[in-house]
């Protein structure tokens, strides 16, 4: 089908003033807008929306009240941040009211109850911290478990002619989980103009990993005693490499004792009572 040369402006114009109309009703439309925020305003990995309830409590001056701040940013911290501090300050207040709503729920009907409510509060106030304890143990042990891979992909990377800053960057683009994206954290700053010893002591003091405390004073006595840094990073490798073996004994000899309890109070009895059981009961029956 042509189009007349004479009807192209028309049809240019009815095209401009559907658009219009398109746009305003998009403009209108509060679905498309919380979709478009959704899709687009994605928070970053491990900083969840700031506009949650438990972040607008946090930033209340009840949650400055509470205290306890500084522990929590700590242990948050070696958990890889992953909620604001904010957040966890609220939750701590949410559970707390929460607590102690239901434990004055059930003093209505049992009077005791109402003495369990201190009790529910200090626990409420407690549990987010040690969750966060846990979570940042975990953490710790997943980058201690890759320093070795670190320190081998240095030595390689070293050996290849390359510099500190660049082996560094290198290892951080392969290593994957907690202990990479502190590599690539520690490279960032360093971009930004840190000097790489200063970055890596930063990254070092985030994860309080002593391998990794380890690996960057070795580095940096190397550096400064202007030794070869290959032969640095190998001996750094074979002593962790005698503390993982030793890590493995020590847990396999733990192993006997661990096995103790189910063997004892789990297996041993259902064996008991499978070979001693009939036993007793044909014993019973005869003497009847």
């Amino acid at each position: 089908m042509v189009v007349p040369a004479a009807a192209l402006p028309a049809a240019l114009a009815a095209t401009s003033a559907l658009l219009a109309v398109r746009c305003m009703q998009a403009r209108a439309d509060v679905g498309l807008h919380a979709r478009m925020r959704g899709e687009l305003l994605v928070p970053q990995a491990g900083k969840p929306h700031q506009s949650s309830l438990a972040a607008r409590v946090g930033r209340s001056r009840l949650a400055a009240r509470v205290g306890g701040s500084e522990v929590i940013a700590r242990r948050l911290e070696l958990a890889g941040r992953p909620v604001s501090l904010e957040a966890i300050q609220g939750l701590r207040l949410l559970l707390a009211a929460s607590g102690s709503a239901l434990g004055l729920m059930l003093a209505a009907f049992a009077p005791y109850a109402l003495a369990l409510v201190p009790i529910v509060v200090v626990a409420a106030l407690r549990l987010p911290a040690l969750v966060l304890a846990r979570l940042g143990k975990r953490r710790q042990d997943r980058i201690g478990a890759h320093v070795a891979d670190l320190v081998e992909l240095l030595v390689a990377t070293t050996e290849a002619g390359l510099s500190p800053l660049v082996a560094f960057r290198r290892s951080a683009e392969a290593l994957k989980g907690p202990l990479g994206e502190e590599l690539r954290e520690a490279v960032r700053q360093i971009d930004l103009g840190v000097p790489w010893r200063v970055g890596m002591t930063r990254m070092a003091g985030r994860c309080d990993v002593p391998s990794l405390r380890r690996l960057v004073a070795a580095l940096g006595r190397s550096q400064r005693l202007g030794t070869t840094l290959g032969s640095t990073l190998r001996t750094v490798a074979a002593d962790l490499r005698g503390e993982r073996r030793a890590h493995a004994e020590e847990v396999a000899r733990r192993a006997p004792i661990k096995m103790l309890f189910p063997l004892v109070f789990l297996i041993l009895p259902a064996f008991l009572l499978l070979t001693v059981g009939p036993v007793v009961l044909a014993t019973m029956r005869s003497l009847r």
